[in-house]
């Protein structure tokens, strides 16, 4: 593929993001605006154009699912990961090269902290404890300085003071056994880059062109993580979304994304502002959460206008979880597969109850099925005591099970990890270290997803039904401090614009015995009576076409046709922009189809495409 078809099917603010110079670029990419294609498509176009080497390109990203969608869709030979993973790979590799023993990651956190507390004689629950940590590691701080960081950042603890013990109390535990706390990783990988000049030297060397995803999440254990493998070079492309910064309760500072132009010495920065996931009606609806919320904030739909929204109240909660299997069930009918629709909910307390009503209904859930399933299995992985007898497992289920199950899935990671670490051991403890830090994620059966908003971060779906909009569930009762209730607006409008095509939103009127009342992110929102987030002029042209005397509009009915057939949405199919390239570019063969829409995509949509532009020879798109 050339650098010039690279830029095929972009618009004009992913082309500038992609051609940007080789030095540090900071993209503000929006909900749905092809954040990853722009990534992907900036790789690629380095390594064409001579600028960057594939073997010297590292591409970070928060989550193993978007890690595993970067890899597969980036050229081969780049380095990409998770920041754990990278730091993991990376210790794993200066231990052994030392001769040093790589420790195990601890994978039963719960357990050992639980030990913790009581030697420290604590009246916190683990559960509190860990979490504290987890805040403590990601502030890159250590037990001697928790109490007072703790106590400026108003954490809920009762006392700070008593958990910097059990801290202490867990790293014994932890030394003595030999083991890492994955938040370890970071800590341990940056250590072992700013205390050896040398080793700095080799890292720099390795990694010369840095790419990293999802950056508004950054915390200062990753930013420190992060600086010490850049070394100070400018060669650096960043992506993030301020509108998208959800973790701050978690330990992530949205400043530090926010600094980067100061940090960087200055850099390119490119917004993108066009949204190719979400209909107009949807849009919309996200951009009134914000703005009436004080937040500044553009975007707008490169689609048709979709369904208008549901707004719909019950009288309790156990109704509204009836109410919302109804509505999956009543979506379903329209779509081909449960994995379209999920339910999004503020809290794990709400998801129970969700999930009850829709068993009830006989609507298969795809939430926790998988890691059900598998974690028995993992636990037989981890007695393995060589690569041979984790190669004579992973077989012996891949055989005895079906595709596309969990336990498929896990024997087909096993496999991949023993491709990856075909050199040296390979055990059991290793491979859950490995699937703890880098394994994608095993998604299960078919399925409806319940999801709190925090972990439908990332995701989209064509349906999305938000439960519980209720003041004290949104924004969260625990909301005080300015930072955290701008935190829960931002929320909001990440589930918001998860749904592509269908967006319901219930609430109720009585909660666990108390009254309630629509959350005020929700007060006159827009239903799809009017769209003020529409298409640009240009696309909405495009979307004009649609008779069969247009080699557009015959493209148009095909995509229909074929939508239906498939039991799916049309831009599911192409979208608009994709279409409207098709009908300009007029390609004759499969290779000329792929420049446009990707090899995978052409190889399915060649036979019908083509044969719909056979119709219409040297003919005038529009």
């Amino acid at each position: 593929m050339t650098a010039a078809s690279l830029l095929l099917a972009l618009d004009a603010e992913q082309r500038s993001a992609v051609t940007a110079p080789a030095d540090a670029v900071i993209v503000l990419a929006g909900a749905g605006s092809g954040k990853t294609t722009v990534l992907t498509r900036r790789i690629a176009h380095r390594i064409e154009d001579a600028s960057a080497d594939a073997e010297h390109t590292l591409a970070i990203t928060f989550t193993r699912e978007a890690a595993a969608q970067l890899k597969l869709r980036s050229p081969r030979g780049i380095h990409t990961g998770t920041f754990h993973a990278v730091a993991f790979a990376l210790l794993r590799q200066r231990l052994t090269d030392q001769g040093r023993s790589v420790p195990t990651i601890l994978t039963n956190r719960a357990g050992m902290m639980n030990e913790a507390v009581r030697s420290g004689r604590s009246k916190a629950s683990s559960s509190e404890a860990l979490a504290e940590y987890e805040w403590m590691q990601a502030r890159a701080l250590d037990a001697t300085r928790y109490p007072a960081a703790a106590t400026a950042a108003k954490r809920p603890v009762q006392s700070p003071d008593e958990l910097a013990r059990v801290f202490g109390e867990y790293e014994k535990l932890k030394k003595f056994r030999g083991v890492l706390d994955i938040g370890d990783l970071l800590v341990r990988a940056t250590e072992e880059i700013n205390g050896s000049v040398d080793y700095a030297g080799a890292i720099h060397w390795r990694y010369r062109h840095f790419l990293v995803d999802e950056a508004q999440d950054m915390n200062p254990q990753q930013f420190a993580f992060l600086e010490a493998l850049r070394g100070g070079r400018r060669d650096i492309f960043i992506v993030g979304d301020p509108l998208q910064a959800i973790y701050g309760w978690n330990g992530a500072e949205p400043a530090l994304f926010d600094n980067l132009p100061t940090t960087l010495g200055g850099a390119t920065v490119v917004h993108l502002r066009n949204n190719y996931r979400c209909s107009p009606i949807i849009v919309d609806a996200g951009l009134h959460v914000l703005r009436s919320n004080g937040v500044t904030a553009e975007a707008r739909s490169a689609k048709l206008d979709g369904e208008p929204i549901t707004l719909t109240a019950f009288d309790d909660e156990s109704a509204e979880a009836r109410g919302v299997a109804a509505l999956a069930a009543n979506a379903r009918r329209r779509l081909r597969r449960w994995n379209d629709i999920a339910v999004l909910v503020r809290t794990r307390a709400q998801r129970e109850l969700v999930v009850a009503a829709l068993d009830e209904s006989d609507i298969p859930v795809t939430a926790s099925a998988a890691s059900a399933t598998i974690a028995p299995l993992l636990q037989e992985i981890a007695a393995l005591t060589n690569r041979y007898a984790l190669a004579d497992w992973a077989l012996e289920l891949r055989i005895a099970t079906d595709k596309d199950t969990p336990e498929h899935d896990l024997a087909l990671l096993v496999e991949e990890f023993l491709g990856e670490n075909r050199i040296g051991a390979a055990n059991g403890s290793m491979f859950t270290s490995w699937f703890n830090t880098s394994a994608s994620r095993i998604s299960g059966d078919d399925g409806v997803e319940v999801l709190t908003f925090h972990a439908a971060k990332g995701r989209e779906w064509h349906t999305v039904i938000v439960a519980g909009a209720e003041k004290g569930l949104l924004p969260h009762s625990s909301a005080r401090g300015l930072a955290q209730k701008a935190e829960e607006v931002r929320l909001a409008y990440v589930a918001i614009t998860r749904a592509a095509e269908q967006l319901h939103v219930t609430w109720t009127r009585n909660r666990n015995g108390r009254k309630t009342v629509l959350s005020p992110f929700f007060d006159s929102l827009p239903l799809g009576e009017s769209s003020r987030a529409s298409m640009p002029p240009a696309l909405r042209e495009v979307a004009a076409g649609s008779t069969k005397d247009t080699l557009l509009g015959a493209l148009k009915v095909w995509r229909r046709e074929r939508a239906r057939r498939l039991g799916t949405t049309e831009t599911a199919v192409c979208g608009d922009a994709l279409l409207q390239r098709i009908a300009e570019l007029k390609p004759s063969n499969t290779e000329d189809l792929a420049a446009i829409v990707g090899p995978l995509t052409a190889e399915a949509l060649a036979p019908e495409v083509l044969g719909v532009l056979a119709g219409f020879p040297g003919a005038d798109p529009q």
